[in-house]
């Protein structure tokens, strides 16, 4: 009988509060999960966005739709007349103090044995481009605000939570997913790139600048984003997936727990040949997103079948 692999949540769970989350996923999957995050309670990136808003600086600068649809709209924030970009400062947002009440919950519930003992809190944030691309600035200047926004929000927690019941994750939505609209951009009905611009770069080294800033004694890993859960038209390039994953972990100088990758319904064996690309630093796990509501277990067999033609050790997100 073949040995079960490990589980990982993304991130977003629809439950409320934190505590029902690690008891739903503690108790579905139990030790399977070596992480538990808390369902993202105060939202992913609205957080940030809330901040923008009521920040002095800035100003809406316009609303660009997020899906071809126009079902949600995104407000782009400009710097006002006479603020200097030199003096600017982002954050707090509040995602460390929402993480430090979460892991309160997820504490209680180890010290009752409802999660299991080696299992640790997973706090998920937005990488710094994701967490500021609706912000109306050069890359050059953005990136390092929102990078040092997003490690004071980390640092909260890190100096608070035990190193050995810590990991972190960080989400490169739209780092990744701006390095698919450059490769194809005439492929995707997707206004809000135009709106942002980074270099392939740029992005990793801003996110690997706030990796490299958490203790090693932390769990690090990464979640890769693709743009087909907005515009599933296109489909999805798993070698430039690969390639922004790539471009992130060859800049790390510290040790990476694990990166997740999303894999589509539409996907063929060869497909999944793109993993072999993949850099993984010694020790690192693949997470795969096997599970797809549209095509259920029958679904996530397959895609594990074709996983399995090209690669051996993975686990399933």
């Amino acid at each position: 009988m073949a040995s079960p692999r490990e589980v990982m949540f993304v991130g977003s769970v629809p439950l409320k509060p934190a505590a029902k989350v690690f008891e739903a996923l503690a108790k579905g999957v139990g030790a399977l999960a070596p992480r538990l995050p808390d369902g993202e309670q105060a939202g992913w990136l609205s957080l940030a966005r809330e901040s923008f808003a009521c920040n002095p600086a800035f100003e809406p600068g316009g609303e660009v739709p997020l899906e071809p649809t126009a079902a949600r709209m995104l407000t782009l924030y400009k710097l006002k007349p006479g603020f200097d970009v030199r003096e600017l400062k982002l954050g707090p947002y509040g995602y460390g103090k929402n993480a430090l009440a979460s892991y309160e919950e997820f504490r209680k519930l180890k010290m009752a044995g409802i999660i299991p003992a080696a299992t640790r809190f997973q706090f998920t944030i937005p990488g710094p481009g994701t967490s500021s691309f609706v912000l109306q600035l050069p890359a050059a200047q953005l990136l390092p605000l929102a990078r040092e926004a997003i490690w004071n929000e980390l640092k909260e927690v890190i100096d608070r939570v035990p190193a050995d019941e810590l990991a972190i994750q960080l989400d490169l939505g739209m780092e990744a997913e701006h390095e698919e609209y450059l490769r194809r951009p005439d492929a995707w009905d997707q206004p809000i790139h135009k709106h942002f611009h980074w270099t392939l770069d740029q992005m990793a080294e801003s996110a690997s600048w706030v990796a490299n800033r958490i203790p090693p004694a932390v769990q690090l890993g990464f979640h890769i984003c693709s743009i087909w859960h907005h515009d599933i038209r296109a489909g999805q390039d798993n070698k430039v997936l690969g390639d922004a994953a790539n471009a992130v972990m060859s800049r790390l100088t510290r040790p990476m727990t694990y990166i997740h990758i999303p894999v589509i319904p539409d996907h063929v064996e060869a497909d999944y040949a793109a993993f072999k690309r993949l850099n993984l630093p010694r020790g690192a796990r693949l997470f795969i997103g096997l599970l797809n509501l549209g095509d259920g277990l029958e679904g996530a067999k397959k895609r594990m079948r074709m996983a399995q033609s090209v690669m051996q050790e993975f686990g399933i997100a």
